[in-house]
């Protein structure tokens, strides 16, 4: 998904909250795609490539809160989500110290964070093994007494994060 989509979705979830009854609620929604390789002695040890994506919903009926997290971003999953969270809030004790904090705290930065590079996402896998043996392999060289590693290794995420809460705040940004 975009990142306005993204960010889209967490505004959505809140608004059915608030419907639904709740006092206040948040949502923070993520995607990502994560790679990792380990090398040792020139050999590849493992080597992982995923894509995830993640929901979590909080919500709160006074000082009474609930949060839940989901994988699944059906609009029949994320009904449940939103039903199941609250009445879970509807269970829980009170607790004065629960709440989203004053809407004046609330951050705001215009404007791209600079926290994402495609080229982190563009590098292919050969180029990203490549980079751990170069590591391992000068490591190696720097001395012809070192004859074993503990290896080397890649690692890469790149992604999308959005939060929004009922205050009015809704924001997102990409990083890698």
């Amino acid at each position: 998904m975009s990142e306005n989509a993204l960010e889209q979705l967490a505004i959505e979830l809140v608004a059915r909250a608030l419907h639904a009854g709740a006092t206040a609620a948040d949502v923070v929604v993520r995607e990502a795609d994560v790679f990792s390789t380990v090398l040792r002695l020139g050999k590849i040890e493992s080597l992982k490539e995923a894509a995830s994506k993640a929901l979590g919903l909080r919500v709160f009926f006074g000082t009474r809160s609930a949060t839940s997290f989901s994988s699944d971003f059906s609009a029949a999953s994320l009904a449940r989500l939103v039903e199941r969270t609250l009445v879970m809030a509807r269970a829980t004790s009170e607790d004065p110290a629960s709440g989203l904090p004053a809407a004046e705290l609330l951050g705001r930065h215009a404007g791209d964070l600079e926290l994402f590079s495609p080229e982190v996402a563009e590098l292919s896998t050969d180029d990203r093994i490549r980079f751990a043996r170069r590591a391992e392999e000068a490591a190696l060289a720097t001395d012809p007494r070192i004859r074993n590693s503990e290896g080397a290794w890649f690692e890469a995420s790149w992604g999308t994060k959005a939060y929004a809460n009922s205050l009015g705040f809704a924001g997102s940004y990409r990083a890698s």
